[in-house]
């Protein structure tokens, strides 16, 4: 007999307010869980001295490779289960969804040739010699060459969030924690049966714990009562929905890689200014990672519930779905922002009791706390388009405030103008601020809309070739 299929309450009827905290409450307890794991494997690193930690450091800049292929896929997943569950084709869900870890294998075997042949080069590119060198390469090869639970894990993890699951994810993170915070100890430090693995150890953690919340979650997409299933068929490759995928998340890709390249080029000026103000700049940008984890909470829900409206031809409600989710997040940035300029001294002062970082870090929060209210909508309203399909005009808005405004205006400031650490924060300012302005008027035009009209045509043969459930007729459920 069939299984039954799980449908979750729609979020293209009713009330928006309900549907969206719906998705984002655990979107965020996830994003919590993703932090979480990585300053476990910090801790007990940490334990070991500060060559393994700088090693982990580097190596972690080297994993933006893999998080661009990760990203690319995970977005494309996102957006089109979004938009066939929205049109209550299921069928063509759960087939986007095989062809989503037939990519996720490729993308595998490409990370098992770089940790095969190009670890070592790709490292010296950023500046690893001797001990850090050996230690972050020992983490990468492992990392790198079972890099196949993770693409898989993430996979399933955004089918099941496009589909408007997001608590079986939330599980699955569980699951994978828990496994990282008894593995991570017995395999780095070398406790009970266990050989002390270092560095290296912290990998097998990783992957292993990953691992075993791919079981899981395989297991409730094949057995259970799942809003996406998977079934051996699906695994035939595609053509067509492999391109668009591909399509959708090339772009996303981009957008990581915008991110990262200005981020290092940030990182180089704050340098020349010395360690006080590394120092003071690295504080402020964990403080603001605090705001930011609710903040992808919202913008991955937001992408979920203007994808799944698209989908069922309600573009007047996405829109307004994408407009709502900037209204939560504002409820929540705004306070912090007026917390982070009236306590700007203390908050610093928790990481730092050197009273010049304390001074220029308190002047960053303070800077960092007026972009707050931009920030829900380069977040957000970009996440809305990526989940409507359309990754080009976010990553358009980032290239142009990142690298065309961001990096240039702060190097002018700080260095030509002579304004020092302050020029970089008013180059930052001025880049989020128009930024969060420029993403908000392209989501008003609603270019996106457009975007996604012209791909559903190029999809819709497709449709019709896969009837919208292969099972017996769906259930509600809370």
């Amino acid at each position: 007999m069939a299984r039954l299929r799980r449908i979750e309450k729609s979020l293209t009827e009713g009330g928006l307010g309900g549907s969206i905290w719906r998705l984002a409450l655990p979107m965020m307890v996830g994003g919590a869980l993703q932090n979480l794991f990585s300053m476990v494997d910090l801790y007990f690193i940490g334990r070991l001295g500060h060559v393994q930690v700088a090693g982990l450091a580097i190596a972690g800049t080297v994993i933006a490779v893999m998080v661009m292929l990760v990203q690319g896929i995970a977005v494309g997943t996102t957006a089109l289960v979004a938009h066939f569950t929205g049109g209550k084709n299921y069928g063509m869900a759960d087939e986007v969804l095989g062809q989503t870890l037939v990519l996720g294998f490729l993308g595998s075997i490409v990370m098992l040739a770089v940790s095969l042949y190009a670890v070592k080069p790709l490292l010296m590119l950023f500046g690893a010699t001797g001990d850090v060198l050996r230690y972050a390469a020992e983490y990468l090869r492992i990392i790198f060459g079972l890099s196949l639970t993770i693409f898989l894990f993430v996979g399933i993890n955004q089918a099941l969030r496009g589909a408007g699951d997001a608590r079986t994810p939330l599980k699955a993170l569980v699951i994978a924690n828990i496994v990282n915070i008894i593995l991570d100890p017995m395999l780095i430090m070398g406790y009970g049966p266990f050989p002390q693995l270092g560095i290296a150890g912290s990998a097998v953690a990783t992957v292993t714990s990953r691992g075993i919340g791919l079981v899981f979650l395989i297991l409730h997409t094949t057995v259970g009562h799942s809003a996406i299933q998977l079934r051996l068929k699906h695994f035939k490759p595609d053509a067509v929905l492999m391109k668009r995928i591909i399509s959708i998340g090339s772009f996303a890709s981009l957008q990581v890689l915008i991110r990262e390249m200005s981020m290092l080029m940030l990182m180089r000026l704050v340098s020349s200014f010395g360690a006080i103000t590394l120092a003071a700049f690295g504080i402020g940008a964990r403080l603001r990672a605090f705001i930011i984890v609710p903040g992808f909470g919202f913008a991955n829900a937001a992408a979920v519930t203007v994808g799944q409206n698209m989908g069922a031809g309600k573009p007047k409600r996405a829109a307004k779905s994408g407009w709502r989710t900037v209204l939560y997040y504002e409820v929540i940035a705004i306070p912090i922002a007026v917390l982070f300029i009236i306590f700007a001294p203390r908050l610093v002062g928790i990481f730092s009791h050197n009273a010049e970082v304390t001074d220029i870090g308190a002047t960053f929060l303070r800077f960092l706390a007026v972009t707050l209210p931009f920030l829900a909508f380069s977040l957000i309203l970009g996440q809305g388009m990526n989940g409507a399909g359309d990754t080009r005009t976010p990553t358009i808005v980032n290239a142009t405030g990142q690298l065309g405004f961001r990096i240039p205006l702060a190097y002018l400031l700080a260095l030509t103008a002579g304004m020092g650490s302050t020029g970089i924060w008013l180059g930052i300012n001025a880049s989020d601020i128009t930024q969060g302005i420029g993403m908000a008027l392209l989501f008003q035009v609603g270019y996106w809309q457009k975007v996604y009209a012209k791909h559903k045509v190029a999809l819709r043969s497709k449709s019709l070739a896969v009837t919208t459930d292969t099972g017996p007729p769906p259930a509600e459920t809370g």
